[in-house]
């Protein structure tokens, strides 16, 4: 993930992403009774579940980047895994907007405890990248 124009380069957004993620989840909790005061309260919903998103996506780019160094000194082509990458981010967020706009059409309550399962998943498929290819870069 380079963006050559700017001189971006993974690790750079990987550190902004991380900053980021850190400051809106301590402006979220500084903000904390404020949040909880929001109407309607899918925005409530939003504004905690967003850095969560965020978070998944920032530890996605990096095993995205070790996934990269670990294919290209086997000599593997890599080509297919910025498009995974990208995949894999689209339909994360595609799901999460859809829960989104269903407890904003209808509260549903089972749906908010799917939507914080769901972030469970992501964090349990994010350690599991982590194994796959941090843990190979040891060896």
């Amino acid at each position: 993930m380079r963006v050559p124009e700017y001189g971006w380069t993974t690790q750079k957004v990987f550190h902004f992403l991380n900053f980021l993620v850190n400051g809106v989840r301590a402006l979220v909790f500084v903000f904390r009774r404020s949040v909880q005061n929001l109407h309607p309260e899918i925005v409530q919903h939003i504004l905690l579940d967003m850095p969560s998103l965020a978070l998944f996506t920032t530890y996605a780019l990096l095993i995205l980047f070790w996934a990269e160094i670990y294919y290209q000194a086997r000599a593997v082509s890599t080509d297919r895994l910025r498009p995974s990458f990208f995949t894999t981010n689209a339909v994360v967020y595609t799901i999460q907007i859809a829960m989104w706009l269903i407890l904003w059409w209808k509260y549903i309550p089972l749906l908010v405890i799917l939507s914080k399962m769901f972030f469970a998943g992501l964090s349990l498929f994010a350690a599991l990248g982590f194994l796959q290819y941090g843990g190979r870069l040891l060896h």
